[in-house]
């Protein structure tokens, strides 16, 4: 019989098992073999098995006959070694039923076959050592890549035909009650979304837990300021703000395990800034502790806030085929990973592994594993109870998916050795299927720059054929690379069929979903490349708020997938046009083209999901926070050679300053030196002017100023924002000097969006007057003195970061509604003041501080230093109605100038305070 033997019979056989197999598990077959493990012998399920298999066997050959015409003796031949590999997968994957074993056993024997059928090729049909060369590294290719797709394979087949449970899950105690720290850690996250988790935490219905809310590196007070003053006087929660601190998230978690947690706490739980934690969420998840193996436990982590949207519903079923798939398969072999959120960590397991990693950015991923190397177990509890929010806006995707990518590939570079079958060290714990699941899953994300060094080879393949050049990179024709193909296709089929077997989706909500995964697919490849090139990466924070985006920054955004996608169309196109085209080779570039067009998709898709009502009212903090535009690229900055730019710029300037003057021709009418009459910065209708102190320009916000006017080189506006209106007083109680002002002006276009852009930049200015109300509706008149025009630098561009006009306890007028509060010196007690104004006469000149308040111990203390003593410090503080802080200034060296007081009625006084600057 082995002289029948043909290496082409078996890699078609192997073809059409492989069909056969797909057929039956994506049917209700699937379910054969589940029910008949009645007589609990394993010798007995082995022969039933092999029974089945054979029978499959004996059918791909007979449809082999019929539609390849191959002789029956070979067909035979071949059909042994596919059942020898059947029999050896059911043998040693007992916990799946018929169908999954075999569908299991001929997806790998069909990757081995046609590994071994292309390198026969390369041998006997290669005409040249470069080709065997090509060939070789094209067959190295497909080898990766069907490593991985065998590793999905094996998630896939788990999920859907698992008979019986290959993990008896721990007993929980009820009765097992200890003391839990649930960590809430924040980075520049919308104050409004925080405050709302925290709230949600405080919710719990445990007996015995605390909150530690930390805040890291958030630089703008604005943003924590309302969460540490939610927090003050919470009985059971803590703020720690640090700024600056290193280690991103972990090293932020690092310090509150070590410093903050409470030391009577057994379990650690980690929360998200915008997960809404159920109330009955430790009680159904700590009693699994009282198993002393479980080191720690993670739970499904749900979405919210995303019906009625189709791009962020299609967004949460691609995350759930990961919790549904993967985290369910590998809970069956203890080989869960942590995620970061909604999980428990046992505290002596955290500390024992020294706590988090601060050098990986998945340091949640990588704790895990480092727990169950030291012995301890991992529990998966497919049950949500919190629900976080999709990121809103497409980058905001890309970016916690490159992270995700990123990190994987330095758990990979930190404990590659730890996953190797050899490694026997005494410290190391790691069972035979947790080494192989961790190291799948790290490699798992090649699939996608495997996918791009396929598309390269696509891009040669057509360049070789279209010049009608006989070299081949890989000697195949294309009836015999169907096979490759169909991996793909089947993979991709049976997780959309996972995703509808435990959701019960729709097929048009599965292909969707589909469409949200594979827009990613660029973005994971360069992630790759980077974590392989580079040791070191930075902590991406997910923004939570959507931004503002047009079509272009769209697909600009997603510049390189349009880019691949429109040159693999192209390639098509070519390849249909030639005399004999290979139609198959089409289609697979038609496919691969395809997938990369998914990202321009998605983003355009993006844009019109974030318009939806329903996403304005989600996010509404976004127009409220302290937040700009992300900065545009001029299109003239697309020119590659810079004298060409410059010339552009300025051909473009000058033709274009005549229709927006005067708004563009601001650093001219500086050059006049006061010749020119005092000239109105808002003469175009519908002219925004904002502007930025001091910094230089980065990572600071623009801020909307009012009636600005220029005279001379004197700069005069008024504004309503408190933050600006602080800095003016901060410089004004100095020496009035502020290192840098960027006067920026925008344009409403013909859509009404702002289109013209432009920043004057000067290097200094002084603080000539200013004059302040604090308190009631907030609002200022300041003045500036500028330099010359030789130190102005003029540059179209787009607000980095506009601030709002309004500020959060605003009124319905939209002018913010605020309260102004004083102390003598620090730490002494605050007291409410009716009215609160600030004057300046000239640069450099005292200022006047006045106030009304009717706080008896306040008059008490100022009528004590009143005449020759001096108050040492007034720290004031204005708030708004909600209780945010908005501005905080301290001056010291005050002598009261006037003191008045009404005995008549209800008592009050007004004082007015000289501070010299």
């Amino acid at each position: 019989m082995l002289l029948k033997f043909n290496l082409y019979d078996l890699f078609v056989l192997s073809f059409v098992q492989l069909i056969v197999s797909t057929v039956l598990v994506l049917s209700p077959a699937r379910g054969i073999g589940t029910r008949f493990r009645w007589t609990g012998s394993r010798i007995t399920e082995v022969l039933l098995g092999t029974v089945g298999a054979a029978g499959i066997s004996v059918f791909a050959c007979a449809a082999a006959r019929a539609l390849w015409g191959l002789p029956i003796g070979g067909l035979e031949t071949a059909a042994l070694p596919l059942l020898i590999v059947s029999v050896a997968v059911i043998a040693l994957q007992p916990d799946r039923n018929l169908v999954g074993q075999i569908f299991y056993a001929s997806f790998a024997a069909a990757s081995v076959t046609f590994i071994v059928w292309a390198a026969y090729i390369s041998v006997v049909a290669a005409h040249s050592i470069a080709e065997t060369v090509t060939a070789s590294l094209v067959i190295l290719l497909d080898l990766a890549a069907l490593l991985v797709w065998l590793s999905n394979i094996n998630y896939q087949s788990d999920v859907l035909c698992r008979a019986r449970p290959g993990r008896p899950l721990p007993k929980a105690d009820p009765s097992y009650r200890p003391m839990v720290s649930l960590h809430v850690p924040a980075y520049n996250e919308p104050p409004e979304l925080l405050i709302e988790t925290i709230k949600a935490v405080e919710r719990i219905d445990y007996p015995d837990f605390e909150v530690v809310v930390i805040d890291n590196n958030t630089t703008d007070p604005a943003v924590w300021g309302p969460v540490e003053e939610y927090c003050r006087d919470r009985p059971r929660v803590r703020f720690v703000h640090v700024a600056p601190w290193p280690g991103y998230k972990a090293g932020a978690c690092n310090l509150v395990l070590r410093r903050y947690t409470d030391p009577r706490a057994e379990i650690i739980g980690m929360v998200d800034a915008d997960d809404l934690v159920q109330p009955h969420y430790l009680r159904e998840t700590v009693s699994y502790f009282s198993d002393p193996n479980i080191g720690f436990v993670q739970t499904f982590e749900g979405n919210r806030e995303f019906d009625g949207s189709p791009y962020y519903t299609a967004c949460v079923d691609s995350y759930q085929s990961f919790y549904l798939s993967v985290m369910s398969s590998r809970n069956e072999r203890d080989t869960v990973p942590f995620v970061g959120t909604m999980g428990l960590f046992r505290r002596s397991a955290l500390t024992a592994i020294g706590g988090w990693n601060e050098w990986c950015i998945c340091e949640d991923t990588e704790a895990s594993l480092r727990v169950l190397r030291d012995g301890w177990s991992g529990l998966y509890i497919p049950r949500c109870f919190g629900r976080g929010i999709v990121p809103p806006s497409f980058a905001g995707m890309l970016t916690q998916r490159h992270r995700w990518c990123y990190g994987a590939m330095q758990i990979l570079r930190l404990h590659w050795r730890s996953l190797m079958p050899w490694d026997r060290s005494p410290d190391n714990h790691l069972t035979a299927a947790q080494r192989r699941d961790y190291l799948m899953a790290s490699l798992s994300w090649f699939r996608d720059l495997i996918m791009l060094a396929f598309t390269f080879v696509l891009f040669a393949i057509t360049g070789l054929l279209a010049t009608h050049s006989g070299f081949a990179v890989a000697p195949m024709d294309g009836a015999r690379s169907v096979l490759p193909l169909s991996f793909i296709l089947i993979a991709t089929v049976c997780m959309m069929s996972t995703l509808r077997n435990w959701t019960t989706l729709s097929y048009r909500r599965a292909l969707l979903s589909l469409v949200i995964s594979l827009s990613v697919a660029f973005v994971i490849a360069r992630g790759c490349i980077e974590g392989i090139a580079r040791r070191d990466g930075v902590f991406l924070r997910t923004s939570k708020a959507g931004g503002r985006r047009t079509i272009f920054t769209a697909l600009k955004l997603t510049r390189w997938e349009t880019a691949l996608a429109a040159a693999l169309y192209t390639c098509a196109g070519l390849l249909a046009a030639a005399r004999h085209p290979s139609w198959l080779l089409i289609f697979i570039i038609v496919v691969q083209a395809t997938v990369y067009l998914c990202g321009p998709i998605a983003a355009v898709w993006n844009l019109r999901a974030q318009t939806a009502p329903g996403r304005a009212r989600q996010h509404a903090f976004a127009g409220r926070r302290l937040r700009g535009v992300p900065r545009r690229r001029p299109a003239w900055a697309w020119v590659p050679r810079p004298a060409t730019a410059a010339l552009t710029a300025l051909c473009v300037g000058g033709v274009t300053s005549a229709f927006v003057a005067p708004v563009a021709l601001l650093h001219a009418t500086t050059a006049a030196r006061g010749a020119a009459s005092a000239q109105s910065l808002e003469a175009v209708a519908g002219t925004g002017v904002y502007l930025e102190l001091g910094g230089s320009g980065t990572g600071r916000a623009y801020y909307p100023v009012t009636s600005a006017r220029l005279s001379g080189l004197t700069l005069s506006f008024g504004t309503s924002s408190l933050v600006l209106l602080g800095e003016v007083l901060a410089a004004a109680a100095d020496s009035g000097r502020i290192s840098r002002v960027s006067l920026a002006f925008r344009t409403p276009g013909p859509d009404g969006r702002p289109t013209t852009e432009l920043v004057d930049t000067f290097a200094a200015a002084t603080v000539t007057s200013v004059t302040e109300h604090l308190s009631g509706s907030p609002a200022g008149r300041v003045a500036l003195l500028l330099p010359a025009a030789s130190e102005v630098a003029s540059t179209p561009g787009t607000l980095q970061h506009a601030g709002p006009f309004a500020v959060p306890g605003a009124g319905p007028s939209g002018r913010p509604a605020a309260k102004a509060y004083v102390s003598l010196g620090a730490g002494a007690p605050s007291y409410a003041v009716t009215a609160f104004a600030v004057s300046q006469a000239a640069p450099g000149a005292p200022l006047d501080l006045s106030l009304t308040t009717s706080a008896l111990p306040l008059l008490h203390g100022i009528f004590q230093a009143g005449g020759a003593a001096a108050i040492p410090a007034l720290a004031v503080t204005v708030r708004a109605q909600d209780g945010g802080r908005l501005l905080w200034h301290t001056f010291s060296g005050l002598k009261v100038s006037s003191f008045a007081e009404t005995r008549s009625g209800r008592l009050s006084g007004t004082v007015t305070f000289v501070v010299r600057p």
